[in-house]
């Protein structure tokens, strides 16, 4: 046994040497030997001994009993009463001081050892109970859950403080008392009280939670929602001794919950209802209309006019400003059971609930419009603002919820092209034209995934040579039933789909691969003579270059890997970018200037010519000749076609091949159609001619078979 300091408090002499020997020899250290209660409060007070050997009977005043209780009250020291005799009452006075055990005078060395060590381990094990109780103490009155515990009896013996916060019951009032009359847990729909989950596991003897949807009612009668989780409490048999109940309080969970439905239902910006909280509600309605049919509804989409241009002019933040007042407005005269929604940007949507009558939702329609005309004063600026009405009645034909968004978009656009700040009805007639445009637009996804395409090329002659120094690539839909369906045709329906980037790369790779193929073919020089192609005699020639009509809008300028794609192409194809004029539009300098002028100038480095198509159509074409990396102008054939016979077009056609070839610019000039024509262009100076004149778009296969049988009188 570890060596041990003992004080001994024995007022007869030799019993207490006699202690002290022994003592000793059982390896203990008994430094200090006191015959008083009085001194054995102040030795043990100075000395901290591990234990104390008292006697209860000592002959001061102060006997071993007080003086043991005084030293308790202090220190935790373990005492071991000596006694020779003791009368009931004695015993009973010392029992309250919980003594670790009694010695008889005369004593035994054994019986001292043994009890020594008794005394020892019980008061280190008593001193770890007590140590972890404080620390669960610690612990559970800390955390922020409620924690009531139960005897075996279903009786409450513990309750932290955030259980008795939340019941409103302290636990000197709730110990003793059953869990059903402290935690009244009721169902937040059914308003039931539920049977008392501590109760509940004690019975079931198993791990027992509530249901969501559950209140805590406390004593006050306040309502708190909660989650709570029950289980048994087992001793070292594996017996139940009680159980513990742990509730936590819901309200900010639900509070952040509810937060983030708000957010993903509602717009940041105006607090409105969102595009999927729209669709939920206008789902909801057409259920409801297609189990009541007599039961109507009404779908507006609403877009601000030229709101772009307040942005560009006054900043997004005014922007927003204006986005926020438009939103009550918005709400003015609706009733509580409609939806006002903000789809995105200054796109608003509108469900009127319960409405059959036309007239009733243009009269909304009208309430709005007027509405929205009343000047915003916002940051010192003055705004007045008109908009744009789309209205579909649940009566007009749809299969889908999201058709009735569609049909409006159709009617709002409508309104737009009417001079905006008007509204536009959705009848049968734009419901027929909107079902000619999902067919047309299922039919061009189809001819985009089964190869409905071709390739034409159109020769580009030199009006000086008449040599053929380019071809145009022009793509054709080739219907199965025969039908061609030109570019002017479904060109713009395709950039509204988002599908004109996968068919103008299809077009740049395939007429890639055809101007390979020429090359390697070795069909020498082109020639324009007597009304039709030719090789021209003896003369392998040079390569061809060829000119990808590609339109380049501000939607493919806005893709970030619009180089990388070119560069693939001209990789896959084996083609070098020296033989490839790529021709750009007005649109793409109007929408993106400066993110135009880079990529332009990263396809240069690639030695891709640019050719501005359809010049002389804009509205400050000028500018453009000078600002961005142009190689080539072509002359739009609305120029080209009266230039024999109106004066005024004659002296355009003279400035703008002036002004090209000042900047050091070629020029092509389309739609020839007349010798005359050509002579005129060719002695102003304009270096390559297109139309009908030379050669209609011929697919590439017609071309090499003409061309491959073709001799040099042809």
């Amino acid at each position: 046994m570890e060596k041990k300091t003992i004080l001994v408090v024995e007022d007869e002499v030799v019993i207490a040497m006699d202690l002290q020997a022994t003592l000793i020899e059982l390896g203990h250290h008994v430094p200090e030997i006191v015959t008083s209660g009085e001194a054995a409060v102040q030795t043990a007070l100075a000395l901290r001994p591990d234990l104390i050997l008292m006697d209860i009977h000592l002959s001061e005043a102060l006997d071993g009993i007080d003086a043991a209780a005084a030293i308790m009250e202090v220190l935790d020291i373990p005492v071991i009463y000596l006694t020779a005799y003791a009368d009931e009452e004695t015993l009973k006075r010392a029992s309250f001081t919980v003594p670790f055990g009694y010695i008889l005078k005369p004593f035994e060395a054994r019986e001292l050892s043994a009890n020594i060590e008794i005394a020892i381990y019980k008061h280190q094990l008593d001193k770890t109970v007590k140590e972890n109780r404080r620390w669960l103490l610690a612990v559970l009155n800390s955390i922020s859950e409620g924690v009531a515990a139960s005897d075996t009896q279903g009786l409450i013996k513990f309750m932290n403080p955030v259980a008795e916060a939340l019941t409103g019951w302290s636990q000197t009032e709730a110990v003793g008392r059953s869990p059903a009359e402290v935690f009244h847990f009721i169902d937040e729909v059914t308003r039931k009280l539920l049977e008392n989950p501590l109760l509940k596991s004690l019975a079931d003897d198993s791990a027992v939670s509530l249901p969501e949807g559950v209140l805590l009612r406390a004593k006050a009668g306040n309502e708190i929602p909660v989650a709570n989780s029950t289980a048994s409490i087992y001793n070292d048999r594996g017996q139940a001794e009680g159980a513990v109940l742990v509730v936590h309080d819901t309200t900010e969970q639900r509070r952040l919950e509810a937060q983030l439905a708000h957010s993903a239902l509602h717009d940041a910006l105006t607090q409105l209802p969102n595009r999927t909280l729209f669709l939920d509600r206008l789902q909801q309605a057409v259920e409801r209309a297609q189990r009541s049919p007599e039961v109507g509804f009404v779908v507006m989409l609403i877009d601000l006019d030229r709101f772009k241009s307040i942005n560009d002019t006054l900043g997004h933040l005014l922007g927003d400003q204006l986005l926020i007042e438009v939103a009550p407005r918005l709400q003015t005269y609706l009733r509580t059971m409609d939806t006002v929604a903000r789809f995105g940007g200054d796109e608003f949507a509108v469900l009127l609930e319960d409405v059959t009558d036309v007239a009733v939702a243009c009269r909304a329609a009208e309430r709005i419009l007027d509405e929205l005309k009343k000047p915003f004063s916002i940051s010192n600026h003055e705004l007045v603002v008109t908009a744009s009405i789309g209205i579909v009645m649940s009566s007009t034909p749809y299969e889908e919820p999201v058709d009735l968004l569609r049909n409006a978009d159709i009617a709002m656009y409508r309104a737009k092209s009417r001079g905006r700040g008007d509204y536009e009805l959705f009848d049968m007639v734009l419901h027929n034209q909107a079902r000619e445009l999902m067919e047309r637009e299922h039919d061009l996804r189809y001819a985009i995934t089964h190869d409905e395409f071709e390739v034409h090329y159109q020769p580009i002659v030199s009006l000086a040579t008449h040599e053929v120094t380019s071809l145009e690539a022009l793509v054709r839909w080739q219907k199965p039933s025969g039908e061609m369906i030109y570019p002017d045709q479904f060109i713009h329906l395709g950039e509204e789909m988002g599908v004109i980037t996968a068919i103008d790369q299809w077009v740049l790779r395939q007429a890639c691969l055809q101007l390979k193929s020429w090359q390697q073919l070795e069909l020498g020089t082109w020639v324009w003579a007597d009304g039709q192609l030719a090789r021209q005699s003896n003369d392998t020639g040079s390569p061809l270059t060829m000119a990808i009509n590609v339109n380049l809008s501000s939607k493919h300028f806005a893709k970030k890997n619009l180089l990388d794609t070119f560069v693939g192409i001209l990789q896959d194809t084996g083609l070098s970018g020296h033989y490839l004029k790529l021709e750009v539009t007005e649109s793409v300098f109007i929408d993106n200037p400066t993110e135009a002028i880079a990529i332009l100038n990263q396809l240069k480095e690639l030695d891709v010519q640019i050719c501005l198509d359809d010049f002389g159509t804009g509205y400050s074409s000028f500018s453009y000749l000078h600002q961005f990396p142009i190689d080539l102008v072509k002359i739009d054939r609305s120029f080209v076609q009266d230039i024999d016979t109106a004066p005024e077009r004659l002296e355009i056609v003279r400035a703008i091949i002036g002004l090209c070839h000042t900047l050091g610019m070629e020029v092509t000039a389309e739609g020839v159609e007349t010798p005359q024509q050509r002579d005129i262009l060719r002695d102003l100076g304009c270096e390559y001619g297109q139309g009908y004149l030379f050669a209609r778009p011929t697919d590439g296969t017609t071309i090499t078979g003409g061309l491959a049988n073709s001799d040099s009188r042809v």
